[in-house]
């Protein structure tokens, strides 16, 4: 993949007419670094994959995804509140086009309306990462390894899902979030159901 990965760079540069140089000039990275990531010699990173296809004008996935033989065209819709709802103490999780098998990730809608990490099923991890945004109100994170934060309207944040997690609803009104997990492995975390 790294040689195929590292084609689409080449291509992508000489289509733009640009030297490695002209690329190393404007990525920041350096002309070897470069030149190795062209011929599969050196896996890129998210970070590498940002500052080069930001300079030849790509989306940042035609770095990231594994070339498929054969596309896929596939899609799920859910409309607005016709996601399947689970309950449980404290929070409310909508679940977003969940009818694709071997799916990568899972997306949801959640309303946290606990205002204390026992109001909210307390610790929670699973593997993989956890992006959530607050659409709105105020939540608070807690996790084992920093100091709660406190998320506004707008704010979004990335973390490891294994880091042991939990949230709490602030201010006068529930905190509604944007929130999806990558399955890099088996999921354990504690998916909303009737245990809660």
């Amino acid at each position: 993949m790294a040689s195929e990965l590292g084609e689409t760079i080449r291509q992508t540069r000489k289509r733009l007419k640009l030297t490695l140089r002209d690329l190393s000039e404007r990525s920041g990275l350096t002309v070897s670094q470069l030149s190795k990531l062209e011929n599969g010699k050196q896996r890129i990173s998210v970070d590498l994959a940002l500052k080069i296809a930001g300079v030849l004008q790509v989306p940042v996935t035609s770095f990231l995804a594994a070339p498929r033989p054969m596309p896929q065209a596939r899609r799920s819709i859910t409309r607005a509140g016709e996601g399947t709802r689970h309950e449980t103490q404290g929070l409310v999780f909508e679940v977003l086009c969940s009818d694709f098998r071997d799916k990568s990730s899972l997306f949801w809608n959640v309303t946290v309306t606990g205002r204390s990490l026992d109001e909210t099923g307390g610790w929670r991890s699973h593997s993989g990462e956890e992006f959530v945004q607050v659409l709105s109100g105020t939540l608070e994170l807690h996790t084992r390894h920093y100091e709660p934060l406190v998320l506004n309207t707008g704010d979004s944040l990335l973390f490891d899902g294994e880091m042991e997690h939990g949230y709490v609803c602030l201010g006068a009104g529930p905190a509604r979030l944007f929130m999806s997990n990558s399955m890099q492995r088996t999921m354990l975390y504690p998916l909303p159901d009737a245990q809660g």
